[in-house]
């Protein structure tokens, strides 16, 4: 068998009736999402995210795309003030960041036809996990870019060391995250299933449940 049917049939035993997740994160208004995946690089700040979310929904239920919110962001003199007066955070670097993705967004993801929905999740599902290094964005490391991936509403996951341990027990043999994360966009689709949905139960399948299983 090769890898990805290795893979397709251990996540069909282990992982098929998972119930799908009812998280608010993959349902927010995708302006919302976009904010949500910055605020959650790197957390030095430990507020929950989703009352701040609401927040912006609140004060700006006008910034309902991409474009609304990048006309806004340039609305500000510097990162620093829209840091401080939107995302209540004196580290500009949050700021800096949603403007670099936006600006991306915008210029790679919505040149073609059809909603605004649509064409972030095409350009989601056609994106590799290695393409994270073509953004030139420094806080935007693979597990950012796989999570902005997710919410946009790519069949995918991000890198732990549960997945990867999931894969590579299942394989016999050490991957990378990238190749863990390419195996498992090309298996998930065939049980089918939601990858979202297999990230919080990989925490609680040990590995040791598909060794020598398949």
């Amino acid at each position: 068998m090769t890898d990805s049917e290795l893979l397709t049939a251990a996540l069909r035993r282990d992982f098929a009736t998972l119930a799908p997740s009812a998280d608010r994160a993959w349902f927010r208004p995708l302006t919302l999402r976009v904010i949500d995946c910055v605020l959650s690089l790197r957390r030095a700040d430990d507020r929950p995210i989703g009352p701040r979310l609401d927040a912006f929904q609140e004060r700006f239920p006008e910034v309902e795309s991409l474009r609304h919110l990048g006309s806004l962001l340039s609305t500000y003199k510097s990162p620093a003030l829209f840091a401080r007066d939107v995302l209540h955070t004196n580290d500009p670097t949050p700021a800096a960041t949603l403007i670099a993705l936006v600006d991306y967004l915008i210029r790679m993801a919505l040149a073609g036809p059809g909603t605004e929905a649509a064409q972030l999740k095409a350009w989601a599902a056609c994106a590799r996990p290695q393409d994270y290094l073509t953004l030139r964005i420094p806080t935007l490391s693979l597990a950012g870019f796989q999570h902005l991936r997710m919410l946009l509403g790519a069949n995918t996951t991000k890198p732990d060391l549960h997945i990867g341990s999931y894969v590579a027990t299942v394989l016999r043999r050490p991957v990378s995250d990238v190749e863990a994360l390419l195996l498992l966009e090309e298996a998930a689709p065939l049980v089918p299933l939601r990858l979202r949905d297999v990230t919080a139960a990989s925490w609680t399948a040990p590995p040791t449940r598909v060794a020598g299983a398949v």
